[in-house]
């Protein structure tokens, strides 16, 4: 029997070892190399979590400074106030404000003509056509605050509407600076001082539109200086001198070189009349109010003895316009006349009856033209009487007016009764209807749905909104 030797024992006792050994530390790297891979694998793993929870600080970075802003406009930035007010805030050193209102008319008419036709005072047989339409009638935009300092202030308003073609129009863009709470300058284009119906504006009617009487005499808008103030005892005035007593949107060219003056002033002896005609709010004490008004409008003939555009308004009280030839005698133009026109007003209101009424008178002097005219002036003069009262307080009211035009060569006039609507219960938003019967119209303005030789009866509805 073989015995192996010490040796030999040894030998193979170290072979195995090192062979166990070999493959132990074989499996160590082996298993060092997978926690190092895995390793990785987290580190890969955290480094994308790092980089989307980055992402989403930065992107809650932006909403909390979005946040903070919007928290800094409401703060005082932005707000409503009958009207959309924008200011900088209180660390701006800059005054600033910006106003923003609008509003809109949207009516439709329906006149039913009593005659086909109308002769004006040159012997021109003219048309009169039934009309039926849809129309925006006004759709206006305003703007205003001031700038720079709180005494600097600035308005313009927008117009847009369908007799202008939906073109839109700068009726009134001007500046003014405010001495102090009873007294400021304006410069620029506004509405010309004359006629208390025509100041108070389109949206404060009694019925859908001014009196046919208003529209016939008043003037329009013009370029020019205003002063502007309130005197002791409720008491409200302004004075002017501008380019023309309707010389709204007229070039230079089409203007001459005379200028025009005017001066409105009323008093509210019992208090403050405010800016409506009617009395919504039922009041238990008697509010009137009192006013006149006067326009000096000299023009003279363009280069060549032709009128100029400037005179193209004026019309007799028959629908002539007075630069037409033949108004005044046949063949002849008129070319030179200095307008003075002067009106009386008068309203009051009481426990939701109210009532307003205004007298207008209106020379023509110093008439010329390219031949001899048979007279050198000429006087028209008009009126308008309406009143109504507040069926439901602040809901429903009734209206009349009685308008009339007088003067040499005929006189027309206009009966008128309607209803408003406030289903709010406050001006901003008011459905009306109201029916004319309108007697040989002079006049001629399709803002009014009244146009020159009408005779007949106008039903108009409409729909008025403002902020």
């Amino acid at each position: 029997m073989f015995v192996p030797s010490t040796n030999s024992m040894l030998l193979r006792t170290t072979f195995y070892l090192v062979a166990l050994l070999t493959v132990a530390v074989g499996l160590a790297i082996e298993c060092h190399a997978d926690e190092i891979s895995a390793t990785e694998n987290r580190i890969e793993h955290l480094e994308r979590e790092l980089q989307l929870q980055s992402s989403e600080l930065q992107q809650l970075k932006q909403e909390l400074r979005l946040e903070t802003s919007i928290a800094k406009i409401d703060d005082g930035s932005i707000r409503y106030d009958r009207g959309l007010i924008l200011t900088p805030g209180d660390g701006s050193n800059t005054p600033f404000s910006l106003k923003v209102n609008g509003w809109f008319q949207f009516r439709h008419h329906d006149f039913n003509s009593h005659v086909e036709s109308w002769t004006d005072n040159a012997g021109i047989t003219h048309p009169v056509e039934n009309r039926n339409a849809f129309d925006i009638e006004r759709a206006r935009l305003v703007l205003s605050g001031h700038v720079l300092d709180e005494r600097l202030t600035y308005f313009t308003q927008i117009d847009g509407d369908t007799d202008g073609g939906h073109q839109l129009d700068f009726f009134d863009y001007y500046w003014a600076w405010k001495f102090d709470d009873s007294f400021s300058i304006q410069v620029g284009k506004r509405k010309v001082s004359a006629s208390r119906q025509w100041l108070l504006g389109a949206r404060r009617t009694r019925l859908i539109d001014r009196p046919m009487a208003t529209d016939f005499f008043r003037p329009d808008r013009t370029v020019g200086i205003w002063a502007v103030g309130d005197l002791p005892g409720n008491a409200y005035y302004e004075l002017m001198v501008g380019n023309g007593y309707r010389t709204a949107n007229l070039p230079e060219t089409s203007t001459d070189d005379r200028l025009t003056f005017a001066g409105t002033s009323y008093l509210d002896p019992l208090g403050d009349y405010g800016n409506t005609l009617d009395d919504a709010k039922d009041r238990d004490s008697l509010l009137v109010r009192v006013g006149h008004s006067f326009v000096y409008s000299p023009t003279s003939e363009a280069t060549g003895g032709s009128p100029l555009p400037e005179t193209n308004f004026i019309r007799l009280t028959d629908g002539t316009r007075l630069t037409d030839t033949g108004a005044l005698a046949p063949g002849v133009t008129v070319s030179d006349v200095d307008i003075y026109f002067y009106s009386i007003d008068g309203a009051f209101k009481y426990k939701g009856w109210s009532f307003d009424a205004e007298l207008y008178l209106l020379w023509l002097e110093q008439l010329k033209g390219d031949a001899a005219l048979p007279m050198t002036d000429l006087m028209q003069h008009g009126f308008y009487v309406e009143g109504g009262r507040f069926l439901i307080p602040q809901k429903l009211d009734a209206n009349a007016r009685y308008s009339e035009i007088d003067g040499f060569y005929g006189r027309g006039r206009e009966i008128a009764a309607g209803l408003n609507y406030y289903p709010l219960s406050n001006p901003y938003l008011r459905l009306s209807f109201d029916v004319t019967r309108v007697i040989d119209s002079p006049l001629q303005n399709t803002s009014s749905d009244i146009l020159v030789g009408d005779d007949g009866l106008l039903f108009r509805t409409q729909v008025q909104a403002e902020f």
